[in-house]
């Protein structure tokens, strides 16, 4: 039995004798002694503790509050009405948006030889376009607009395809001149102002860096800028132009397939390489090397400006009419204006087949489902990779996708 009950037992009896005392007096105010009194003695027995007695320690236990999370914030933009603050080709908001108030700075990047590399720049630029230059070489194609690179390159010179991809998107060139048939097609239809060719006149905007060479002259965007508008003239600067036709969405499409590595094959030792990083939801890039025994293995190509690794959000292969236009493989005519063809989209570790078109030489180049919808890129950079129509396209292994140049 409870040691408090047992000790109410032996109060009952002194709190009968009280009442009965009170009781004789007969007074209201004897009754509320009386009651006191009782009061009294009922609280001491009750509350008394006995000597021997273990009081057990109660045990805290400490629940960590919940961490609070945020759900990702989807974003879905284009093909049309993109807001003021946000970059038509990639999709990304931009802290300034009056950078945007310009024509996209557009730099042709030599590849070969393999001593110009790691390049510069190709981080920071918006669009890079990898396209077939003959004798198994590539060149690129480096676009700025929603940010700048003080160095950018090499530099080396201009293609047919060039004009067409400048037209598109509105932009100016950087390049280190062309063949003279070439560059007067580029001049026909860009017209003087755009066309920046590098030499002792153009620097800041295009420098030679150390001893003249192939691989030594580099571009700085912003001062290509401000060079294109003392050329330019008062009505072509600060204007933004309209790069619509791109559409982004930061949820990954329906129907894709596994696609976590990716080659372009130009020639047997000229690979791109491309590798799904689920940390950073982008392609890591590796570039091929060779031995003087002819060995090709591939290393991570980085960029020179920032040691890094170049990364991409998006990676997508555009297949195009070559036609080849001399007996040494190194002028083509490339049809990637006013026509459409096949597109293959890698992005989010997943391969999607498309359509590309292109239906006015003055707006950028587009991306399409195979129903005909906007075929949706990852928000941020895109590497583009223009092949021939008879490029072979195969499953190495599951997931693991390579594409092998072949003309027309």
């Amino acid at each position: 039995m409870n040691n408090k009950i047992k000790k109410l037992w032996l109060v009952i009896p002194l709190i009968v004798v009280i009442l009965a005392l009170a009781g004789c007096q007969g007074t209201a105010t004897q009754d509320q002694s009386a009651q006191q009194t009782m009061q009294a003695a009922v609280n001491q027995t009750l509350t008394a503790q006995p000597t021997n007695t273990v009081v057990p320690t109660a045990t805290t236990t400490s629940t960590p509050a919940p961490t609070p999370t945020t759900a990702p914030v989807n974003i879905q933009v284009g093909p049309t009405n993109f807001p003021d603050n946000v970059d038509p080709l990639t999709g990304l908001t931009v802290s300034d948006p009056t950078i945007m108030n310009r024509r996209p700075v557009m730099i042709k990047v030599a590849n070969y030889p393999r001593s110009g590399r790691p390049h510069a720049g190709l981080s920071q630029a918006d669009i890079v376009f990898d396209y077939y230059v003959g004798e198994g070489g590539n060149r690129f194609m480096a676009l700025y607009y929603r940010q700048d690179s003080t160095k950018v390159g090499p530099i080396r010179s201009g293609r047919l395809i060039d004009r067409y991809l400048v037209s598109e998107y509105q932009g100016i060139l950087g390049l280190e001149y062309a063949y003279a048939p070439v560059y007067a097609k580029i001049l026909d239809m860009l017209g003087y102002a755009r066309v920046i060719s590098g030499g002792p006149n153009t620097c800041p905007a295009i420098c030679s860096d150390g001893p003249y060479t192939v691989i030594s002259n580099f571009a700085d965007t912003a001062e290509m800028t401000k060079l294109y508008d003392t050329r330019a003239g008062a009505t072509d600067v600060n204007t933004k132009p309209n790069l619509d036709g791109m559409a982004f969405n930061t949820t990954p499409p329906a129907n894709g397939v596994p696609g976590t590595e990716f080659t372009m094959q130009f020639s047997r030792a000229n690979l791109g390489n491309w590798r799904y990083d689920t940390t950073t939801k982008k392609y890591l890039h590796w570039t091929e090397d060779e031995d003087a025994a002819g060995n090709v293995t591939l290393v991570p190509l980085t960029d020179r400006n920032t040691g890094l690794q170049l990364a991409f959000s998006n990676v997508i292969v555009v297949y195009a009419n070559y036609e080849t236009l001399n007996g040494d493989d190194t002028l083509h005519e490339v049809t990637i204006s006013g026509a459409t063809g096949r597109a293959i989209l890698f992005r989010d570790g997943q391969m999607y087949d498309g359509i590309w078109k292109n239906t006015n030489v003055t707006m950028p180049i587009q991306f399409f489902t195979k129903d005909n919808q906007p075929l949706e890129l990852q928000p941020g950079n895109t590497w583009i990779s223009i092949t021939g129509l008879n490029s072979l396209l195969t499953e190495d292994q599951p997931g693991i996708w390579r594409v092998v140049f072949g003309k027309p």
